[in-house]
């Protein structure tokens, strides 16, 4: 069989491979009842969503024409990967501030357009808003800065 829309199709199974990886993991937990959820029960909900919407996807991808799979773009995928990583690390040792802001310095590496005061202030603007939602309004315990 011809596969008429390739990004919807494969969009669609990587969807499906995604909630049933989902599925398997939460099978190992207690599912309980809807009037007392056991740990699994809210991940095997989100787990047969998602092979319900990978499915609406992917089987009218063999009927209907859609747009052709483009070529994977490297740079901005690494780029987002690597700068998730550097938040991890900056976290630990330099503080919540200064690790959201070489999150988002990092990750303006991905798009080439981004100019580096455009990127100092959007690094400036959530990390002062970062710092205000989880530390001032959720009252996250965490240190904002190195040595506190």
């Amino acid at each position: 069989m011809r596969i008429r829309s390739q990004s919807d199709f494969w969009c669609g199974l990587l969807f499906a491979a995604i909630g049933i990886a989902v599925l398997a993991i939460a099978g190992q937990y207690r599912l309980g009842t809807a009037a007392r959820m056991g740990p699994a029960y809210f991940p095997m909900l989100l787990g047969g969503l998602l092979v319900f919407l990978g499915l609406t996807l992917t089987v009218p991808a063999l009927f209907k024409s859609g747009e052709p799979l483009q070529r994977l773009h490297w740079r901005p995928l690494l780029m987002v990967l690597l700068s998730i990583a550097v938040f991890g690390l900056a976290l630990q040792y330099l503080g919540f501030a200064i690790a959201v802001a070489a999150l988002v310095v990092v990750a303006s590496f991905a798009s080439p357009d981004l100019r580096p005061l455009e990127t100092a202030g959007l690094a400036v603007f959530l990390a002062v808003f970062s710092i205000g939602l989880f530390v001032g309004l959720l009252g996250v315990p965490m240190p904002l800065w190195p040595g506190s």
